[in-house]
């Protein structure tokens, strides 16, 4: 049971960092945000970042591209969070 489990977490995780990438590149290559799928990807990933925002500052101005530090923030927050249960959803495994 604790495999299921921790193959659900994995397979959250990984959607929810996937979405929180496919926004950083978009936000990189300079995407037009009124496109469906661009701003389907930036309607869902704005779920997942929002609790991130006003944490760092505005954002690095590369040539005409600003890019905001608050997605990278996020990512590494749901990199530890699921690194931390599934440890602990392990340790307490009786397998």
């Amino acid at each position: 049971m604790i495999k299921f489990i921790l193959r659900i977490i994995y397979i959250a995780v990984m959607a929810i960092e996937a979405f929180v990438i496919t926004r950083i590149l978009l936000n990189i290559f300079n995407a037009n945000f009124e496109n469906a799928f661009a701003s389907w990807i930036r309607n869902i990933s704005d779920i997942f970042i929002s609790p991130f925002s006003g944490i760092t500052a505005n954002g690095i101005k590369i040539d005409n591209t600003v890019i905001s530090l608050t997605p990278f923030v996020a990512l590494l927050f749901y990199i530890i969070a699921a690194f931390i249960l599934s440890e602990l959803l392990k340790a307490f495994s009786k397998e």
